[in-house]
């Protein structure tokens, strides 16, 4: 459970000034920390709550006292069960209903009063959804409703015998790595228009496109392919990417937001998306494994969670062994994605396709399963670092970094820094030189009229080119637009030569014209004027080239053919 203020910066300004009124506080600010700071001193402050308490009604009050006799948490799904549900709306959905004027349950009202707040914690089960009380509000609560806290505390996980182990020879490190990722992969999807297939796949020649774009795969083990598809449904399950009338491209608010974010709110949010998903299964990802649908399930949130609180329980910046601590887990935790401790019933075959049951084939699924979760996908979320004994070895050991730290405790993110000013510079060349501090919604404008040249640990190299911005034309990108953005980042820097070219690009499209067309040809002008004031003929010719020659559009050959044909002018047996 957190305090009130970290539970309320994790919303943004509109939802905090929904709490506010729905409480009566009036903001005197727009930025969201500062108003998450004066919202929860006015939640908190005991005159306040008894105002709230006073003219709250008994099922609310009911739904408080059983909070606080339960600690302040209790599943989300007993919860609701008994007070009601909460609704899930977008802001559009809020603004037109304004559900904390007429609350669907006495859930949803102290929910839009800023009592209760939702979280996933780590269970004997695996991660579970909570209703809780923030810590503060606990204490005066119980007080006021004068009911004593006698749910006792939860159960810990088990915690790891592991020995740190040497430094690697090679260090593996994908800082960085997510965000160039998912910013390569919203603007090709942004740029380049992609279709989805009827079993919702994309099409070979975009999937190859998309390889391109990634950044090289970590150490050669790794297929490109499969960090991928991971980043697609990533993307996806965090609100990033949308799929209308079967074309996979950015939803455009969410997007915004992601691109303008602080690098660290960037990787937390897909990381928090990864943490609290259902529908990726890794099980179902790792290789090696190949598990049949036969009736049997398992629970990829169990896993996760489990694996996930053993790694918050060692030492950031320490090095581990990726063998030793699948041996730890196997010794402390073996049944930590089966709570039933069945090994019998989940059909899973390895390459050969023999079956893979029994507790004797631990290693080969649990240990599997382990190893591919700190190699692949705990990687790609800049989680771990990996280390190899020698370049170009798999990986034998494995480091917290600092931001998988903070993603492991669950801890609130600083707040952002003050921006530091950054120029791109434009040459004659037609290159866009872009730091690395650049923010990555100006590198997605420039993206979407540039190609990308070069990444560097320096700069990030683009270059504008005809051909670019031709697409960026039939994007709806006018050269006006591309203009006045390079004037912004360059400081007004931007060469003449580059912006003339623009302009000339934009002027010179669609001035020239290929068409497929047929010639007719008569013998005497005489005969044109008479095909000419045919009334069935007539609508079928285009333009004339001369006395005796006229341009059929290649549509109307056809028919002007058969109507030759039929009044005797043409013969071409």
């Amino acid at each position: 459970m957190k305090p009130l203020y970290q539970a309320l910066i994790d919303l943004d300004i509109s939802q905090l000034r929904l709490l506010a009124e729905s409480r009566g506080v009036a903001l005197t600010t727009s930025h969201r920390l500062d108003a998450a700071e004066q919202l929860a001193a006015a939640l908190t402050a005991p005159a306040s709550i008894a105002i709230a308490l006073a003219d709250m009604p008994p099922a609310e009050k009911a739904a408080l006292q059983f909070l606080v006799q339960h600690r302040g948490r209790v599943e989300a799904g007993r919860f609701t069960r008994q007070f009601g549900e909460i609704r899930l709306m977008g802001p559009a959905r809020i603004e037109r209903e304004k559900p904390w004027r007429n609350p669907a349950s006495p859930a949803e009202a102290l929910w839009y009063k800023g009592f209760i707040f939702s979280t996933f914690q780590l269970t004997g089960e695996g991660s579970r959804e909570f209703i809780y009380l923030p810590t503060d509000l606990l204490p005066p609560l119980a007080a006021a409703l004068d009911v004593p806290d006698t749910a006792p505390p939860p159960a810990e996980a088990p915690v790891l015998d592991l020995a740190p182990a040497p430094a690697p020879d090679t260090v593996i490190s994908g800082r960085g790595r997510l965000r160039e990722n998912v910013f390569s992969l919203l603007l090709y999807l942004q740029v380049t228009p992609t279709r989805l297939g009827h079993s919702g796949q994309l099409a070979p020649r975009d999937r190859e496109a998309l390889h391109n774009q990634l950044l090289p795969p970590l150490w050669p083990g790794h297929a490109t392919g499969d960090e991928l598809a991971f980043l697609l449904h990533l993307t996806r399950r965090a609100g990033l990417l949308v799929e209308r009338y079967s074309r996979l491209r950015p939803d455009p608010d969410p997007t915004r937001r992601w691109l303008q974010s602080t690098p660290a709110r960037q990787v937390r949010m897909l990381q928090q998306a990864w943490r609290g998903d259902p529908t990726w299964n890794e099980l179902w990802h790792t290789p090696g494994l190949h598990p049949r649908p036969t009736g049997w399930e398992n629970s990829p949130l169990l896993a996760r969670s489990r694996i996930l609180a053993h790694l918050q329980a060692l030492s950031a910046g320490q090095w581990y062994s990726i063998d030793d601590f699948i041996a730890a887990v196997k010794q402390t935790d073996p049944d930590f994605q089966r709570p039933a401790g069945d090994y019998n019933t989940w059909y899973i075959q390895d390459d050969d396709g023999s079956y893979l049951m029994g507790f004797e084939n631990w290693d080969k699924v649990e240990g599997t399963l382990i190893r591919a979760m700190l190699t692949r996908w705990l990687a790609w979320l800049e989680v771990v670092n990996l280390g190899s004994r020698a370049a170009g070895q798999p990986p034998a050991s494995f480091q917290i970094t600092p931001a998988g730290e903070e993603f492991l405790h669950d801890r609130p993110l600083p707040p952002p820094p003050r921006p530091v000013p950054s120029r791109m510079v434009v040459d004659k060349q037609f290159r866009v030189l872009v730091p690395p501090e650049a923010s990555l919604y100006d590198r997605f404008q420039l993206g979407r009229f540039a190609g990308l040249e070069k990444r560097g640990p320096d700069r990030v190299v683009y270059r504008i080119t005809q051909a670019s911005v031709s697409r960026a034309l039939r994007n709806g990108v006018a050269a006006e637009q591309m203009v006045a953005f390079l004037n912004r980042v360059t400081d007004n820097q931007t060469p003449l030569a580059v912006v003339e070219a623009l302009h000339r690009w934009e002027a010179r499209r669609d001035s020239v014209r290929l068409e497929n067309v047929t010639i007719l040809r008569v013998k005497h002008p005489r005969l044109l004027a008479e095909l000419r004031g045919d009334p069935s003929l007539a609508p079928l010719l285009g333009e004339p080239l001369g006395p005796t020659s006229v341009l059929v559009p290649a549509q109307n050959v056809r028919q002007l053919r058969r109507l030759l044909r039929e009044l005797g002018y043409l013969d071409e047996r």
